[in-house]
């Protein structure tokens, strides 16, 4: 049986939850009894992500398709959301899915795209609910970075340098709202998701290794746990930081990478 959080009938906003990590942070909160914002780049996915809540869940759940690159867009969902639940206690910036390119191989565009996607999708999320977080009694924000994968580092160059601002931007705001507002970062270490596995599969066909399990192997190579972490462990993390129980956490960053040392 889950501890209890506390968190039933608060109301959680969290962006990049149609699958993955963000996800999983969904399902943590709903599971709780909070009423959930899910944010998603295309209906097919929100609507997956809904209905699996619906079933598992005990809060209700509501639904945006959003395009975090879009500010307007993050304005509405936020807009939408305390329409439909009356405010906002708590916020959760879910990572964006992995795309492998080597540094050199990074367009100038592709960097640009990737900060307004990677890291102004967080700021704009955080400004825009800012107000309604101050409102709560018990307002949170968790960022949650890309996943730091020293064997991808090569080929993650995006996700590994605004994964570093976003945390750089959560010890910031921690002090900036404080003490209304409390702002924690997790860093993810490998976990079993299908953003991770699709990297995975794509490094195989690249010729970089014979098969996925070797490439578990060495995603795994500094862990020493043998398999990867399970997402809902993550998200029940997330819940927690958000949660009474850890009221005196702020400007934290919570490593969930099973003693990687990352």
């Amino acid at each position: 049986m889950d501890i209890d959080l506390g968190l039933e009938g608060n109301v959680a906003l969290v962006t990049g939850s149609a699958t993955g990590l963000g996800h999983a942070c969904a399902e943590a909160f709903s599971r709780q009894g909070a009423n959930v914002a899910l944010a998603a780049p295309n209906m097919d996915g929100l609507a997956y992500a809904s209905d699996r809540l619906h079933a598992l869940g005990e809060g209700d759940i509501f639904g945006l398709e959003v395009d975090v690159r879009n500010r307007d867009h993050l304005a509405a969902l936020v807009e939408e959301t305390v329409d439909q639940y009356g405010g906002i206690d708590h916020l959760v910036t879910g990572p964006r899915p992995l795309e492998p390119e080597r540094f050199l191989d990074v367009s100038d565009e592709d960097w640009f795209r990737g900060f307004d996607r990677l890291f102004m999708s967080v700021v704009w999320a955080i400004r825009e609910s800012a107000a309604h977080l101050e409102d709560s009694d018990q307002g949170s924000v968790v960022t949650i970075a890309n996943p730091a994968i020293p064997a991808l580092a090569d080929e993650l160059p995006m996700a590994t340098a605004y994964g570093r601002a976003v945390q750089g931007l959560t010890e910031s705001q921690a002090t900036a709202l404080a003490p209304d507002v409390r702002v924690n970062a997790v860093v993810p270490g490998p976990h079993e998701t299908e953003d991770l596995e699709q990297v995975l599969a794509q490094r195989v066909e690249a010729g970089e290794f014979t098969d996925v399990a070797s490439a578990w192997e060495a995603v795994l190579a500094d862990c020493p746990y043998e398999s990867p972490g399970q997402p809902l462990d993550l998200g029940k993390v997330v819940a927690f930081l958000s949660s009474r129980h850890a009221s005196f956490v702020n400007g934290a960053t919570v490593p969930v990478d099973g003693g990687s040392g990352l």
